[in-house]
């Protein structure tokens, strides 16, 4: 918090903020924390020097390419997730190795310190565990249910087992309710549905503990489903095995986050639940609902209305005919672990014409993962347009920054891509330094 306070400082006066709300379910776990404070927690992105993804090596280019490499993967495992435009319970959780930005967390008693992806769109809280002689997470730092006295395993008679998606989930020989999710590639994860008390440092508030966690125990996997760094996630969406679901009374049905700036890899974000969730500023905020009559479960859901380009509306000409994987051709998806923005092709090609008007660089070969790009002569974004996104009663407004991404030297590329997935995704640079 103190970290974040002299940035908020310099941007709160500038900047409008978007207030998303959603109702989670009920809490079936206890908590041991001061309720009527709150608490944040920090978010670190991979490409931090302080987090265990960190790659000296990497390239401006080699930054850029593989951020929209995970962008294109996360839009095709989200359209896997749906058939004719409804949710499916077979689908298999986010890979750790797939996320934009980490956080802290410790398992059991003892608590044990793990990095592990934030991810709003996954539900399913899961980490290596041992025994588990495949995992790539090295065994040092795993998860070792026996040294745990409060760890224990779920049966198959359990609610939360009943919540695991019906693809996968099975009971073993001890009747523990185990599950073993595939993912496209043939990589797989096997484990069983347990809990264990999870423990958060606040620094601010304190160390939070809270009872009973229900998380998935990986003890076996293949393609590497995590990485050796990082050992599990920590699923944030809208389904009842996410941890905002799981203590939701805790937190009053509230969490918010502030992501850092793709170019400020230094600082840290901000992941709130609670009160300190809370924000308000006349004239600053604005409140979207959640896109109506959609069952789309672990996913937050917007309706996007038209995107204009330089304060010019582009009357976006959705085709309410056209099946989408989400249902509704307006339907768009918030998600803090996707970086690019994926837009249809009906929507995406107005925005792409809009910027070439407006953007009077020379155009360049695009970089791979991006569909327009500018030879430049700095990055100050001098010249390049804001791109504001029309949601349902509220306008978000993209600074160039927040539109438009270095990728190369002299290079700045449309953070904006086109989707053949039938999944549009509104992703986490457009996102950057708004309280969410």
């Amino acid at each position: 918090v103190s970290a974040m306070a002299p940035f908020f400082a310099t941007f709160i006066t500038l900047l409008s903020l978007l207030q998303i709300f959603t109702t989670t379910n009920s809490a079936r776990v206890g908590i041991v924390a001061p309720k009527r404070h709150g608490f944040s927690l920090d978010l670190v992105h991979r490409d931090s020097p302080a987090s265990p993804l960190y790659d000296p090596t990497f390239t401006l280019t080699d930054r850029a390419v593989e951020a929209a490499r995970r962008s294109i993967w996360r839009s095709r495992h989200f359209a896997s997730r749906f058939s004719g435009g409804v949710s499916t319970k077979i689908y298999s959780p986010m890979k750790s190795g797939s996320g934009e930005f980490l956080m802290k967390l410790a398992l059991g008693t003892p608590a044990r310190l793990h990095w592990a992806i934030a991810d709003t769109g996954s539900d399913l809280i899961w980490t290596q565990c041992l025994p588990c002689e495949s995992c790539t997470g090295r065994k040092m730092s795993m998860f070792d249910p026996h040294k745990s006295s409060t760890y224990k395993t779920q049966s198959c008679s359990t609610s939360f087992c009943d919540d695991l998606p019906t693809e996968g989930k099975y009971c073993n020989n001890d009747r523990l309710c185990g599950f073993h999710y595939v993912y496209g590639d043939k990589s797989y994860a096997d484990g069983v549905l347990s809990k264990d008390t999870l423990t958060f440092d606040t620094g601010v508030h304190g160390t939070i503990k809270f009872p009973s966690t229900t998380f998935g125990c990986v003890h076996d996997e293949a393609g590497n489903v995590a990485t050796a760094e990082v050992s599990g996630l920590v699923g944030l969406g809208g389904g009842p095995l996410s941890l905002i679901s799981q203590i939701s009374s805790a937190i009053d049905n509230k969490f918010a986050y502030c992501l850092i700036s793709y170019y400020d890899t230094n600082s840290t974000g901000q992941l709130k639940f609670g009160a300190g969730a809370e924000f308000s500023g006349t004239g600053t905020v604005q409140q979207t609902e959640m896109a109506q009559g959609s069952d789309q479960g672990t996913f937050y859901v917007l309706t996007l209305d038209d995107v204009s380009v330089g304060g010019k509306k582009l009357n976006v000409k959705f085709d309410a005919a056209r099946p989408t994987a989400l249902g509704d051709a307006k339907s768009i998806i918030i998600d803090s672990g996707t970086t690019l923005t994926l837009l249809s092709n009906e929507a995406y090609n107005p925005v792409e014409s809009a910027v070439a008007s407006a953007v009077e660089f020379e155009k360049v070969e695009p970089v791979e993962g991006f569909s327009l790009c500018y030879h430049v002569k700095s990055f100050d974004l001098q010249g390049f347009p804001s791109v504001t996104f029309h949601f349902a009663g509220a306008d978000w407004e993209l600074p160039p920054e927040n539109a438009f991404l270095p990728v190369a030297e002299g290079v700045v590329c449309l953070a904006i891509v086109p989707s053949n997935m039938g999944i549009a995704i509104f992703g986490n640079v457009a996102q950057q330094n708004f309280h969410v």
